[in-house]
């Protein structure tokens, strides 16, 4: 589908998947299986493909591609499909003693029809993941990537028609302008991955329809280092987190927090760092000029430029921002590129009172051997996640959950938690028709409040 596409289109398939929903095809162990088998196959067989698109769109290094966003997939695809039945398996609970006799249970229901809504920094992983978990839940999809990255588009559209008939899982295209007229359709559940100002949109337009919804934003993510950590150690985990994807990544560490007594030691270490390792060389590019220009205005004179810009090849080389204040530019809104500031803090009172004004952020990141510095940190700063002397870990481990919090969204996904996010617990109560009917709730009452008093203390 593409721009030229009537709402009616997507109305019409909207109803076909409303149809293959209620039908009953989605439901079954068999049918998610055999969806999630398919879809590794095809994901294995276009491997080159999703390395060949990423590079396209993004000139992502090899590595990075592979690892962030092919397998990171295959992961959690078998990871889902491995322990689905028992994720989905009904539980008995207790029932009260005058609902007797009769059983208690909490079952597991899709939604219905799930409207997901990609980003472009991770083109792939960002719309198939979700997908993944929205499938093995049992919900039919319809998926809109991000039409910025063009041949990760493509090769999307490709991989779904490929795996799904369109009334289980369908791709539809479409600028901001088409996004906002479909979420005037009646879906059962969106999931968006985005900016803050977008996803309140998102947010405004489904709670119209009193539609469930799920947001994943971002911020700016927080680095805080104190004097008792290895600078040399923090500087490394910092600038591999920060300028991996070229800083495009939602939960990448935005900016540094110092302490005064380490901050040489710590700018000097990254600096070692930035002169030896190739990062301008590998790393992936800008997604547009537009962005590329933004990033440009935020810069400051003093910054530190580690290798040459390619305006033409969309590459902005590494930047180190030394001494950033508080109120540069660059410390207003989420970078979302590859520059790093670094601000310097005296008293714990005023870094808290600096941190809390950029509300919650998806990600926080704490270097710190002092385990009452970091239960106070996480105490009175609220995020999504927190990595404690390192980065990126808590985004990319499969067994906890993902999401943010406040400004950064609501809502959380991956593994188990993505299958739990797609479904509803149902609450279920079977009494036999030949019960007696222990306190049957009928008039006339007459003195009936007086045995309840005796028994229901």
């Amino acid at each position: 589908m593409d721009n030229g596409n009537s709402i009616n289109n997507v109305l019409s398939l909207l109803k076909k998947q409303k149809e293959f929903f209620t039908a009953g095809h989605t439901r079954s162990w068999h049918a998610r299986k055999h969806a999630l088998n398919r879809l590794e196959k095809v994901l294995v067989e276009r491997r080159d493909h999703v390395m060949e698109a990423l590079a396209e769109d993004l000139g992502k290094p090899a590595v990075e591609a592979y690892l962030a966003e092919y397998y990171f997939l295959l992961q959690e695809l078998r990871l889902i499909r491995k322990n689905l039945k028992k994720w989905l398996k009904s539980y008995r609970v207790g029932s009260p003693p005058y609902f007797q006799p009769c059983s208690s249970y909490v079952r597991r229901d899709p939604y219905g029809v799930v409207f997901i809504i990609a980003p472009w920094n991770y083109p792939i992983q960002l719309s198939l993941s979700p997908l993944i978990a929205a499938v093995a839940a049992g919900n039919t999809v319809i998926l809109k990537p991000s039409e910025m990255a063009t041949a990760s588009e493509r090769l999307l559209i490709e991989i779904i028609a490929a795996v799904f008939d369109p009334e289980h899982v369908a791709v539809v295209t479409g600028d901001a302008d088409a996004v906002s007229d479909m979420l005037e359709c009646d879906f059962d559940f969106v999931f968006f991955t985005g900016s803050t100002q977008v996803g309140k949109i998102v947010a405004q337009k489904s709670a119209k329809q009193l539609t469930p919804h799920i947001l994943e934003l971002g911020g700016k993510c927080p680095c805080i280092v104190d004097s008792s950590v290895d600078v040399r150690v923090a500087a490394k985990r910092i600038l591999a987190g920060k300028f991996f994807n070229g800083g495009q990544t939602c939960f990448a560490p935005d900016f540094v927090a110092v302490s005064a007594e380490v901050k040489d030691e710590l700018i000097s270490a990254m600096q070692e760092l930035l002169k030896v390792v190739p990062w301008n060389a590998e790393m992936a590019r800008i997604i547009n000029e537009r962005h590329f220009c933004r990033l440009e205005k935020m810069l400051p004179q003093d910054c530190l430029i580690f290798g040459e810009d390619d305006i033409e090849e969309l590459r902005l080389a590494p930047r180190l921002v030394p001494d950033a204040q508080w109120d540069d530019d660059c410390m207003k809104e989420e970078i979302f590129g590859p520059i790093l500031p670094v601000v310097t803090f005296n008293a714990e009172v005023d870094l808290l009172r600096r941190l809390s004004s950029y509300g919650s952020p998806l990600a926080f990141y704490i270097f710190s051997t002092n385990r009452a510095m970091q239960n106070l940190l996480m105490r009175v700063i609220p995020s999504g996640g927190v990595c404690i002397n390192d980065t990126m870990k808590q985004g990319s481990n499969l067994n906890i959950p993902f999401g943010g919090v406040g400004d950064s969204g609501y809502g959380r996904y991956r593994g188990k938690t993505g299958v739990e996010a797609f479904s509803y617990q149902r609450a279920v109560v079977n009494r036999p028709t030949w019960a007696p009917e222990m306190f049957e709730l009928m008039p006339p009452y007459g003195g009936r409040i007086k045995m309840l008093k005796k028994f229901l203390r």
